[in-house]
């Protein structure tokens, strides 16, 4: 393997603990049941609802009105936005710590993330709140995030996106996501991969994995 010098995270489930069946559980309780809301969420995603938030197609009041939109009961933005961010939960100071350390070791460090204007705020705020980081970017050499980038992983063109615009080498470059489809992706843009598992010990990994690597 040539040597790897720039490491790319995904952030949920690899940097942040993530519950993606909070933000159902909450979304069920806001339309009725679990049937219902089935049926508004295959409609969402018929309308490429989710797709076009998460690559800045449409913007927060778009998708807003959208989920209000097939709502059999009235419900408010600031609901709306509750539901959605239930699913992010804390982020465990020890993986930061980890890209600190990672950077004073040499690497080039990145953030590559499927993500949203709503998510990236809240996140951000629990950041701040709880670990103290009032710039939470300025961990790493650069963030990317989906709906800013307009692209989204698995497709190959977000990865060849952030490889293009940081001036990195492939093959000198170490994808790490806890989603198998999108490491596809990153495989295709020439790049080394690593899943993880979604909300364990990512220091414990990565530094068993640049060992052996």
């Amino acid at each position: 393997m040539k040597a790897i010098k720039n490491i790319i995270f995904d952030l949920g489930g690899v940097l942040i603990h993530l519950e993606p069946k909070w933000t159902e559980a909450a979304f069920c309780a806001l339309v009725g049941d679990k049937k219902e809301y089935a049926r508004i969420s295959s409609l969402l995603q018929e309308e490429n609802i989710f797709n076009d938030f998460e690559t800045g197609a449409i913007g927060e009041t778009a998708f807003i009105e959208a989920l209000q939109k097939y709502n059999p009961n009235t419900v408010t933005r600031a609901q709306l936005e509750t539901a959605w961010n239930a699913m992010l939960l804390d982020i465990p100071t020890s993986g930061l710590d980890f890209v600190r350390a990672l950077q004073n070791q040499g690497y080039r460090v990145y953030l590559l993330s499927n993500t949203n204007s709503i998510h990236l705020t809240e996140f951000k705020n629990i950041a701040r709140e709880e670990n103290g980081i009032t710039d939470f970017d300025a961990l790493f050499d650069k963030a990317y995030y989906s709906h800013l980038i307009g692209a989204r992983k698995p497709n190959v063109g977000a990865f060849e996106y952030v490889l293009e615009d940081a001036n990195l080498v492939a093959s000198e470059s170490l994808f790490i996501d806890d989603n198998a489809p999108n490491l596809v992706g990153a495989r295709l843009a020439g790049m080394h991969t690593l899943w993880h598992s979604a909300n364990t010990d990512i220091v414990a990994h990565l530094k068993g994995f640049l060992t052996l690597a």
